[in-house]
């Protein structure tokens, strides 16, 4: 099968009507029916899935992402073995491995104001090349520091340099994805995902972009109406309320016309080659999360870092 269309997941528990009702708009939408599937995970099992729907609606048992090493990679927060974010991975990972060149996954408490918004960074990112982790930061600790944040639950997991970013949406690409997929089978779980991904996507000399529309995903903030309509083009987290949402959205439609497919916004880009960073400044927007200490900038400087041999994975601790 082509490796050459994407696909798109919603992450949840339940999922509310607003989130069904958005993810019909996108797999209704004329620029994505030929080439993205639209999914929903849904973490409760119980759930009776609705009939007559353009969209994916997945439901897997634990056991079975258990059983094939996909789980643990939200416990640290969650205080559960298997969640949403495990069975999407596994799914994509494994299940779907032949099918995907290029996933988004989306926590549903994420708000994107339109398909118009979808559109503009799926079309700029999701091509070979273009990027294999499409995120939020990317923050470093080049030596294995263990104070602050969570960085101590990285020990045992991966070497240094580590890697993190929020990830309440992701675009990931089948390198990426085939990577994740590896360390699963070599351990038999996964790592939290504020670190797994950007760390395995470094360490595996994969480029990772950091894109303005995604600074304002973040762990907590009030969003409200006017933060949307200066920036029509982000995505937000949080955004929980299911009819503050709609209600956004409807007043997008109404008053905001689509950018022009020639305009460019300066992104931050990533990757391990002695670990480069190349693009402008990001902008400082109020609500950009700034990178930590250490973190290169965007000059093109070289810190010297690990660098594997082209084609090995990384050497994982033993289990």
């Amino acid at each position: 099968m082509s490796t050459k269309k994407s696909a798109v997941c919603y992450l949840t528990r339940i999922p509310d009507s607003e989130t069904i009702e958005f993810a019909e708009q996108l797999a209704r939408d004329s620029r994505l029916t030929s080439n993205v599937d639209i999914y929903i995970m849904i973490d409760d099992n119980n759930y009776q899935i609705p009939k007559n729907s353009s969209i994916h609606f997945i439901q897997i048992n634990n056991q079975e992402c258990i059983a094939n090493g996909y789980h643990s990679s939200n416990k640290i927060e969650m205080n559960k073995d298997c969640i949403s974010w495990d069975k999407a991975i596994y799914y994509f990972c494994q299940v779907k491995k032949l099918d995907y060149s290029f996933v988004w996954l989306i926590e549903d408490d994420t708000f994107i104001p339109s398909v118009d918004a979808f559109v503009f960074l799926h079309e700029k990112y999701s091509k070979d090349g273009c990027g294999d982790l499409i995120c939020q930061k990317n923050d470093e600790n080049l030596h294995g520091n263990t104070s602050g944040w969570k960085w101590a639950d990285v020990v045992g997991k991966f070497q240094p340099p580590w890697y993190h970013s929020m990830v309440c949406a992701i675009g990931c690409s089948r390198k990426l994805l085939d990577g994740i997929a590896t360390y699963a089978q070599q351990r038999h779980f996964l790592p939290f995902i504020e670190y797994m991904f950007n760390t395995i996507a470094m360490q595996n000399h994969l480029k990772v972009v950091n894109p303005p529309e995604l600074n304002t995903i973040v762990f907590r903030e009030n969003w409200t109406w006017e933060h949307v309509q200066q920036r029509p083009n982000n995505w937000f987290h949080p955004f929980k309320n299911e009819h503050i949402r709609r209600e956004n959205r409807l007043k997008i439609a109404n008053a905001w016309q689509p950018p022009s497919q020639n305009m460019d916004y300066t992104a931050n880009v990533g990757y391990q080659n002695n670990m480069q960073y190349q693009g402008g400044q990001m902008p400082q927007y109020p609500y950009f999360m700034p990178p930590s200490q250490g973190a290169m900038s965007s000059s093109g400087n070289v810190i010297t870092s690990l660098v594997y041999p082209p084609n090995i994975p990384p050497p994982y601790p033993k289990h």
